[in-house]
């Protein structure tokens, strides 16, 4: 087999990550090295300290095995950050890659999300570049499509107004016809599902090919729903458009039809009325609200939780949670947004809802509890969809064919 020498950049790298993206990027990088392939990561720890104001929380528990990581270090930190995302481009930021890329030569550079580190990918000469399209970023300066009062934007315009009424900085090199991220000349576009890959032509911007996301296998026993808790989980950030208050409203309207528990697992600003909600409607001893968990506790939820619901009522891009689930062989109910019917077709053991409908995820929730064994039947299925379509050897079989492509 033939060894690469990568370059990924991104923002976000473990454990400095704020979403499934930067999980990713270490996910990619370490199974490449476990090929002998050598690997490099570049990536910007400070802009995670300045949006969070702290260290990340489970720092210590993630090891990279064999990569190089090469960590940024800014001269001031919160005004290069403002001015990037202001003018696109940290001037000290692109230097410091272009050293890098001189003093080794690199097959493949893979860029992933890069807002507020340099926003946009940089051509190298020499090498192959790629881009995945994470999410929405390359056509929305608030990188999910989202308008101020929860509404998703289907014509793009006066995104400046937009940010503005989001109390973000204003991206001025995307004034006028530059709001869509031009990649430079011989990029490839990765997709991780087919619908944000329409999304990008709709605006433009050719893509290679749709790379599923994958997440590395737990190990262990992922089979016997009906030895495992009776529990649901959610796991997410707590914003109104990643709908976990619809399943706690849904959990509520059923809870006499169906004797699941609840696990909502997650930081967001809905956090303390979701636990308000659980108190004042007497469910705190099915419910609960236990906010961020490291990735071993986290694990062993998955390990014996019975159902994930991915109630998103935004157009998700491919969440890696439901790929965890699959992974533990436990069964998903998403809502038919975005890309997620392409992940939780029949044949994975899942189930769609229309995103927001309570009483349908209230009937949908009942049914699975009187019909265990299809519950059971539904977790091996999620078990062989993720060997078969998102393990790492899958993922990485398809990665080597974009690149030679």
């Amino acid at each position: 087999m033939e060894t690469l020498t990568f370059l990924m950049v991104s923002t976000h790298f473990p454990p400095y990550r704020m979403g499934g993206d930067a999980n990713l990027v270490g996910y990619l990088a370490e199974e490449l090295a476990r090929r002998g392939h050598d690997v490099h990561v570049a990536y910007d720890p400070s802009v995670y300290r300045i949006l969070r104001g702290a260290l990340p929380q489970g720092q210590n528990e993630v090891v990279i095995r064999d990569v190089t990581i090469h960590e940024f270090v800014p001269f001031a930190a919160r005004p290069n950050l403002l001015l990037t995302l202001t003018f696109g481009m940290d001037s000290h930021a692109r230097n410091w890659l272009e050293s890098i890329t001189k003093r080794s030569r690199f097959d493949v550079v893979h860029w992933h999300n890069t807002k507020g580190f340099v926003c946009r990918p940089l051509p190298v000469n020499g090498s192959q570049s790629l881009y995945t399209a994470h999410d929405y970023y390359s056509v929305c300066p608030r990188s999910n499509l989202m308008r101020p009062g929860e509404h998703i934007c289907t014509d793009p315009e006066f995104c400046q107004f937009c940010l503005a009424r989001w109390k973000k900085p204003p991206q001025l090199w995307r004034v006028g016809g530059r709001r869509v991220l031009r990649l430079p000349e011989g990029f490839k576009v990765l997709c991780p599902s087919e619908y944000i890959a329409n999304r990008l032509r709709m605006d433009g911007i050719p893509t290679h090919c749709v790379l599923r996301n994958f997440v590395p296998d737990p190990g262990g026993s992922t089979s016997g729903i009906a030895a495992r808790d009776d529990t649901i989980v959610f796991v997410g950030i707590l914003e109104r458009r990643k709908g976990a208050q619809t399943l706690l409203q849904a959990f509520i309207e059923s809870k006499n039809d169906q004797h699941f528990k609840l696990v909502i697992v997650g930081e967001g600003p809905l956090k303390n009325a979701l636990r308000e909600k659980v108190q004042s409607n007497g469910v705190q001893d099915r419910v609960s609200v236990p906010g961020f968990l490291s990735d071993a506790d986290l694990a062993a939820v998955l390990r014996q939780a019975s159902l994930m619901v991915v109630p998103s009522e935004w157009p998700d891009n491919a969440p890696l949670t439901t790929l965890e689930a699959f992974s533990f062989g436990v069964p998903v109910l998403g809502t038919k947004e975005g890309g997620l019917p392409e992940i939780l077709t029949p044949e994975s053991g899942s189930m769609l809802f229309n995103a927001g409908n309570v009483r349908e995820l209230s009937k949908l929730l009942t049914s699975l509890w009187q019909d265990k064994q299809s519950l059971r039947r539904m977790g091996d299925m999620a078990r062989r969809t993720y060997e078969e379509r998102f393990s790492p050897e899958a993922h990485i079989v398809q990665y080597m064919m974009a690149i030679n492509e």
